[in-house]
């Protein structure tokens, strides 16, 4: 996207209220890179009147500059681009993992612009909420932050115990921190987070729809359809991790065999091969030729191949996402993984698949991607 700049202000503001028409307007300019008056009001089904009212407004917060004239394909005829000031705020995220918790902040383009990490102490939900509180505080001498948001696996209770202290920021936690620091905050699922910032404003013109899958301690599902997250009546929506995937697996926690979480988890990938301590060493012994190592990790790839291959045929995806440690799993091995996707698949058409650059930093990059989009929009997603 457009990097447009301007004068930078620092503090702790809240995102303008904007008339909704308005914000649209805003968001498409933003999500497109640059867009002419003439698609925005197109895009809007807005006069051109009504449009100059609305980038005049847009104009004076600060958050929309004209760009160089562009030739237009559709009628060969220059036009005047408008380009949002992706500079003009930024959001705070932060992403617990065990004890350990990284911040990161960005920009309106999703672009880091300062990063940070810590260890909690207690472990409590307030502790957390404080953290969040002084980062605000440190990052806002610099930036001018507009939302916060702390992110975690609250809707899948496993092996981490950063869900507890999630689960625990309720919504006094939240209104003390609004009293006293005048800018939102929120609590989501990472995987949520993770699936917002993978889908919005990621999708391409005319895909609608998506399913991510993250490959960690635990396996998390993200699904998307009609550029809406499907959460669930209870916000629990996406549960894969214990679909069966193989007929030979071990035996999960819960009881299954063969199920995606006993072959596909990192826990389990290790839990496998006595002595390895990570998965990238076991995928590293399977590369010098160790047989056992080899066979847990194509009996990983065919897994997560499988389990792919079913949500693809529940929701019929324009794009599926693997993230996390997907790429230790299919590193040397997307051959099996593509031939269990293809005999799992029953749809006519190949299944788009992206792989794309992953580490920790990027949990923390999504939490905060989850405060921007939810500032910008009222749906939240």
């Amino acid at each position: 996207m457009n990097r447009a700049t301007a004068h930078r202000r620092n503090g702790v503001e809240r995102w303008p209220e904007f008339h909704p028409t308005t914000q649209a307007a805003f968001n498409q300019v933003l999500w497109r890179g640059g867009l002419s008056r003439s698609d925005i009001a197109r895009k809007l089904g807005i006069s051109r009147a009504r449009l100059t009212a609305i980038t005049r407004d847009l104009e004076e917060a600060g958050l929309l500059v004209e760009g160089q004239r562009e030739l237009r394909a559709s009628t060969g005829r220059p036009a005047e681009m408008l380009h949002a000031v992706t500079t003009a705020f930024q959001f705070l995220g932060l992403h617990l993992r065990g004890t350990d918790v990284i911040a990161a902040l960005v920009d309106l383009d999703g672009t880091v612009v300062w990063e940070d990490s810590t260890s909690l102490q207690t472990g409590s939900p307030t502790e957390v909420v404080d953290l969040a509180s002084r980062w605000l505080h440190e990052t806002a001498s610099s930036f001018r932050v507009a939302a916060v948001a702390v992110c975690g696996p609250l809707h899948r209770v496993g092996l981490d115990p950063a869900h507890e202290q999630i689960r625990g920021i309720g919504d006094r936690l939240q209104e003390e921190f609004a009293e006293t620091s005048t800018v939102p905050l929120w609590v989501e699922d990472d995987v949520v987070a993770l699936t917002a910032f993978e889908q919005w404003p990621q999708l391409s013109e005319g895909q609608n729809s998506m399913v991510l899958i993250s490959v960690g301690q635990e396996i998390g599902f993200g699904l998307v359809t009609d550029r809406q997250i499907i959460r669930g009546a209870h916000g629990t929506a996406g549960r894969f991790d214990h679909v069966p995937v193989v007929t030979d697996g071990p035996e999960c926690p819960l009881g299954h065999h063969g199920c995606l979480w006993s072959v596909c988890s990192t826990t389990a990938v290790v839990r496998s091969v006595p002595g390895s301590t990570s998965m990238s060493e076991v995928s590293a012994r399977a590369d010098s030729g160790d047989q056992l190592s080899t066979q847990v990790m194509e009996r990983a790839a065919e897994g997560l191949g499988t389990a792919a291959g079913h949500v693809a045929n529940l929701l019929d995806p324009d794009k599926l996402v693997l993230t996390g440690e997907s790429h230790t799993v299919l590193r040397g091995r997307l051959a099996s993984f593509h031939a269990a996707l293809r005999r799992t698949h029953l749809g006519g058409r190949e299944v788009q698949v992206d792989l794309p650059d992953f580490d920790f930093v990027e949990w923390a990059r999504a939490a905060a991607g989850l405060a921007l989009y939810r500032s910008l929009t009222t749906q939240g997603y």
